[in-house]
């Protein structure tokens, strides 16, 4: 074995897979994602497209990152060099899987317009009614009912939560939204990690040392010298869970109580899905950097 190939082989090795990577990504997002098995087992490209693509516009609707006016598309990539997943926004290639989590967040955040409440400014629609949503029933009934194409801008609802609602076309949705970046979101798995600490010694410490250097930080130290560089290479450094997002089509989104119903699960499923992303979070800073 010449030295050229044993060094394109060592390289190969030590590259991260695509494929796990971007399932792992997907769990960001809660989303048990199985493409790196649906690969091995001989799935076809375009099968394979179809459910990348399907588990990426997922992804979107809980991340919360404000481009829900973008096409996201994802496409199974297989050369030379190996296999990759290319992310496309509106059909342009945005970043690369095997970029890594970083890089794919950077990608995204250049598009991003945030204004006052850490709140996105890019409306939904390219065109349509476009209105803040006032006290009592009537506008939103007319609005719902009326079944042509609006949007309302962010509306403060409970716990720190926003809601908006759109009509595009025969489709009715409700996005409910929480701001959160990934720093928080690993704070307040840092908080869990910590009280749940048998050790009352060890967890008075380590609350002690979070006064100087945050609950993350605490932990962080509390573990081995290269702790916090493991944790950068996580998917969750970078993502985390903002927004559900509900649809209803048809007759079901012109229904004004099927839109009461809407904006109801919306906010459950946001409850639900941070509460089960700050578990699983803390179980990764309790057993998983390595």
């Amino acid at each position: 074995m010449t030295r050229a190939s044993k060094k394109t082989e060592d390289q190969t090795s030590t590259r991260p897979d695509p494929l796990a990577t971007f399932d792992a990504l997907m769990a960001t997002a809660n989303i048990d994602s199985q493409i790196k098995r649906l690969a091995a087992s001989g799935t076809d490209s375009a099968a394979l497209d179809l459910e990348l693509t399907r588990n990426l516009a997922l992804a979107h609707d809980r991340w919360g990152l404000g481009l829900q006016h973008l096409r996201h598309e994802a496409r199974f990539d297989k050369n030379a060099d190996g296999v990759d997943v290319s992310l496309l926004v509106d059909g342009r290639e945005a970043a690369r899987v095997s970029a890594g989590a970083a890089a794919i967040s950077a990608a995204y955040e250049t598009m991003r317009a945030l204004g006052a409440d850490d709140l996105s400014e890019w409306g939904v629609l390219s065109d349509g009614h476009r209105v803040t949503r006032t006290p009592g029933t009537g506008q939103m009934r007319v609005l719902v009912e009326d079944a042509r194409d609006f949007e309302t801008l962010w509306t403060p609802d409970r716990g720190g939560s926003f809601t908006r609602t759109w009509r595009q076309g025969d489709l009715l949705a409700v996005e409910a939204h929480r701001p959160a970046s990934p720093t928080t979101a690993l704070a307040d798995a840092a908080w869990d990690a910590i009280t749940s600490i048998r050790n009352r010694q060890l967890q008075r410490e380590l609350m002690e040392r979070s006064n100087s250097v945050g609950m993350l930080g605490a932990l962080l130290a509390a573990r081995h010298s290269g702790a916090e560089r493991a944790l950068e290479r996580l998917p969750e450094a970078h993502f985390t869970v903002r927004s559900a997002v509900v649809r209803a089509a048809g007759r079901e989104g012109r229904e004004f109580d099927r839109w009461k119903a809407m904006v109801r699960e919306s906010l459950d499923q946001l409850d639900e899905l941070q509460r089960v992303t700050t578990a699983r979070v803390a179980e990764i800073l309790r057993h998983g950097l390595r």
